[in-house]
């Protein structure tokens, strides 16, 4: 993820720490700096200051000091760095005739701010780069706490971390936004969740204007069948016939068919299945799945509110771990897998995705061979095209303008049922069950009996190595959250491993499989590739803002974009692919348009912008993406730290090059003339590109010295191990969701007829 300028986390990390070490040095050849600070405090004087500035305020329009009595400057700088503050109060009187920044009037505080921003008059750059460090580290921090709302910029929760309704609420409804005061979602217009009656309303309307409207549950927990209880070895461990390890898209639907379908082959019997995840269950304590209008626990444990707690905001920006370079600490992980609750968007697996997959590892995959697969994530997740009433002024602006010159405009697939329209319910974290997700699995596993072991660690696998065989895997180890003692074991006759790009090898260096560089001493079966072949898509954003708005008020401002795109190569495609999409206005709450590249610095001309998402309103964004990219990575531990390992970087920079001509062109169509346009992200060094949509740390092939599992998903190395999740896809073309679900839905059908069928090998089963 890259934040508006164009810079990695990683890389705004390092600048950050080297910022504070200088201001450090600098504030202590500063000896009068504390005397010159007024008040008990001089720091939160500072800052409240710049908070004024930032977000100005006068009778009957209130801002930033409007909310002093509620505590919004003790709340800023709870997250943030007072190293730089006497530094940056006292660098004032050199140019302001001995006045520190808290002794200026205003028009001085505001040119003072402009000279740091300007520069010039700070000739030496010891002194001009802390400084115009400081400045944008408070500005992003003041800016980021008032527009996503506080003081009501939190939902009420209980110990356990559930959010707190309201007395009588039958609703979950659980937005925090009042009318008691102004707060930045009122200055922007935003307004965040819908109460019921307004989602009454909106769900007349989308049953007039979708092409079908599904009543009733998608899938229904009958409860005609309790857990399959585990078996006892001789050793005292519990004892399956198959344990998934791993509960998100993949896992679910794996483990859920083979609930259903799969029998022990050596007595004929139903399934005994255990899946383990590391997050948590909420997702299926509900009797079913109501699209549209949602049960209670899902509806109100997903909040929309980014409060850093909950699925939707561990990571400013970034609601689950899906990068490469997002640290595993910061991972959400939940029953059925966070991989739809952004926009939607999926991409099933086309002929180019299986060419590409034969040319990388070998494996005998075609179309034809995952045609059921296909038609059951088609199904399963309600895939659909944008009907036209979410088309508006400004995605026909965006979409004529290509076509002027001469692309095809093409309808995405999204994976939704039931969708209100709107991105405040529809787009991201979807509270009311309308997004495509594997949950309809897992309740078909429940069910037929599947047990679900939640909040549970895997800390190895269990892999014996018998005299003169094969080694096998017997079984895994693991930790529930929150217990102490010891570890518990596991045994079963199959271990399916679904533990996504990072997860599985990381799961697998633990349990000693992988490549002896990496293992040394520790390796029990030695495979080169496990880990490596990390390879995704990657996008570069380009802006325009507009003399006009293109969008009207109030609700449409959150209206679902219907992301029209096109692909600047014909078909067929190969490699370098680049396809050019519509991106959301708003992705998130106002505060990223607060800190966007269109966005006035501060004051009067930055709230207007913001008002009543004035800004939003003008502003178009394509998000150009770079498909099937001859790179790839590997994964390394103990915390999946990802390094390159090979890059065409001069074919890269060469499409990067032609892409950007493209948007130029595409800037000089517009019917609506930009005023100003971004494109600083396509002069980001290619070093410094970040895959997305990752897969192939453990990729299927037809040998292990290209892969690690077979084309039916059967370890080449190790008996009884099988492995699914993106980690198995060869190599990526776009986007991951789909793909991974279509390799989900074909693997459960290999797995089953290899392993849990009548006539299948019996070895290893109890």
């Amino acid at each position: 993820m890259r934040d508006d300028e164009g810079m990695t986390r990683r890389e705004f990390a390092k600048q950050a720490a080297a910022t504070t070490m200088l201001l450090a040095g600098l504030a202590s050849g500063v000896n009068d700096a504390s005397a010159a600070l007024s008040g008990s405090d001089p720091v939160h004087a500072v800052v409240t200051r710049l908070g004024s500035l930032f977000i100005p305020s006068r009778p009957g329009d209130p801002g930033y000091k409007d909310l002093e009595s509620y505590g919004i400057t003790d709340f800023v700088l709870q997250k943030f760095s007072a190293d730089a503050t006497e530094v940056f109060n006292n660098a004032a009187k050199q140019f302001f005739d001995g006045k520190s920044f808290l002794e200026l009037d205003e028009k001085q505080a505001e040119d003072y701010l402009r000279l740091i921003l300007e520069g010039s008059k700070i000739t030496d750059p010891q002194q001009r780069l802390p400084l115009q460090a400081f400045y944008r580290s408070a500005r992003t921090r003041i800016l980021n706490v008032y527009y996503q709302n506080f003081p009501e910029n939190q939902v009420k929760r209980n110990a356990e971390g559930d959010p707190i309704l309201k007395p009588g609420d039958t609703h979950q409804e659980t937005n925090p936004n009042t009318s008691k005061i102004v707060t930045g979602w009122d200055i922007a217009g935003y307004k965040s969740q819908p109460d019921w009656k307004e989602e009454e309303q909106l769900r007349e309307t989308a049953k007039k204007t979708l092409p079908y409207w599904y009543e009733g549950d998608t899938v229904t927990l009958t409860g005609r069948m309790p857990p399959a209880p585990a078996t006892k070895t001789a050793s005292g461990a519990d004892y399956y016939d198959v344990v998934v390890v791993g509960g998100g898209t993949a896992g679910c639907m794996i483990a859920g068919r083979l609930a259903e379908r799969g029998v022990n082959p050596k007595t004929g019997d139903r399934l005994r299945v255990a899946m383990i995840e590391g997050g948590r269950d909420w997702t299926i304590r509900d009797p079913g799945l109501k699209p549209g209008y949602g049960y209670p626990v899902r509806r109100r444990q997903i909040t929309s509110i980014p409060d850093g707690i909950g699925p939707e905001g561990r990571i400013p920006g970034s609601a689950y771990r899906h990068n490469a370079w997002v640290p595993l600490e910061n991972d959400f992980q939940l029953v059925g897998g966070c991989s739809n609750h952004y926009g939607g968007t999926i991409w099933i697996p086309g002929e180019e995705d299986f060419r590409l997959y034969r040319e990388a590892s070998g494996v005998d995959w075609d179309l034809s061979k995952f045609g059921g697969a296909i038609e059951e994530v088609r199904e399963m997740f309600y895939v659909m095209s944008p009907p036209d009433a979410w088309w508006c002024a400004r995605d026909h602006v965006w979409a004529d303008a290509g076509r002027s010159l001469g692309f095809e405009m093409r309808a995405p697939e999204i994976a939704y049922r039931n969708p209100l329209g709107i991105e405040k319910t529809g787009a991201y974290m979807s509270r009311y069950d309308t997004k495509g997700t594997s949950l309809p699995w897992a309740y078909i596993g429940l069910n037929n009996g599947l047990k679900v072991i939640a909040e549970a660690e895997v800390e190895k696998i269990l892999i014996e190595k018998p005299a003169g065989g094969r080694p096998v895997a017997t079984g895994v180890v693991y930790r529930r959250k929150g217990e102490s003692g010891s570890s518990k074991e596991v045994r079963a006759a199959r271990v399916i491993v679904a533990s996504g790009v990072f997860g599985t090898p990381l799961l697998f260096y633990k349990s000693g499989y992988g490549p002896r560089d990496i293992l040394g001493d520790d390796l029990v079966v030695e495979n080169k590739n496990v880990g490596r072949n990390l390879s995704g898509d990657f996008e570069i954003m380009a802006r325009a803002f507009l003399a006009e708005p293109v969008l009207a008020g109030d609700h449409n401002l959150e209206m679902h974009s219907p992301e029209p795109w096109t692909s600047i190569q014909p078909r067929p495609w190969g490699e370098l692919t680049v396809h050019i999409r519509e991106d959301h206005v708003r992705s998130g709450g106002p505060e990223e348009e607060a800190l966007g590249v269109f966005a006035p610095e501060f004051g009067w001309d930055h709230k207007e912008h913001m008002r009543n998402g004035f800004g939003a309103r003008r502003t178009l964004a394509w998000q150009v993406k770079f498909g099937a990219v001859p790179w790839s990575w590997r994964v390394l531990p103990p915390d999946g730290r990802v390094e390159r390992v090979e890059m065409d970087a001069p074919r890269i920079e060469a499409t990067i090059r032609q892409a950007k001509d493209v948007m130029q062109a595409w800037f000089g169509k517009l019917s609506v003339k930009p005023v100003k346009t971004d494109l600083r992200g396509f002069s980001v060094p290619v070093s410094a590109r970040e895959p997305q949509h990752i897969c192939g740390t453990a990729r299927a092939g037809s040998s292990p010295e290209t892969s690690v599992c077979s084309p039916d998903f059967d370890c080449h190395d190790i008996d009884n191990l099988i492995i699914s999740s993106a980690a198995a896809v060869p190599r990526t073309f776009f986007w991951a969701l789909g793909p991974t679900a279509v390799n989900a839905a074909y693997g459960w059908r290999r797995i089953l007829a290899n392993h849990f069928s009548r006539g299948c090998s019996t070895k290893g089963f109890a």
